[in-house]
């Protein structure tokens, strides 16, 4: 029973998270799901979700120290997540997408070499269909 409210979580954050980029609005509820996931059974993946919410109100906000709080926030959000679960596949992923993305004035490129190539020798092994389709999109782009 645990394990198919933890993948229907996962389901519905994946569902923010593509809507995210695209809107603040997604990304906010991203972020509070997440959060009050995270609150709940402290998961580092939901930590990991919440960060990338951080990181989409970074490219959604107006105001460039805002943009900036709200960078270095899911920076250091994303990194304590990965700390405490470096084996985690999509958290592995959604660093390798943030700093593929992020601008270059920020310097935030130190992982990309290792995490993509984590991804591409763990990706065979992952059970999760879903995230095995979400990895394969996002590595066509």
């Amino acid at each position: 029973m645990c394990h198919i409210i933890f993948a229907q979580n996962l389901k519905e954050l994946r569902s923010y998270l593509i809507k995210g980029e695209k809107t603040s609005v997604a990304a906010i509820q991203l972020m509070e799901k997440s959060e009050a996931l995270f609150k709940q059974n402290k998961l580092p993946i939901y930590q990991g979700f919440y960060s990338v919410g951080q990181f989409f109100m970074a490219k959604h906000a107006a105001n460039p120290f805002k943009k900036l709080s709200y960078f270095n926030e899911g920076r250091k959000s994303l990194n304590h997540a990965i700390n405490s679960d470096s084996k985690n596949l999509e958290l592995r992923l959604f660093r390798l997408m943030i700093q593929e993305q992020a601008p270059a004035f920020l310097n935030y490129t130190d992982n990309i070499k290792e995490d993509r190539s984590f991804i591409l020798k763990k990706y065979e092994n992952e059970t999760d269909e879903d995230l095995k389709i979400f990895i394969k999109k996002y590595l066509k782009k």
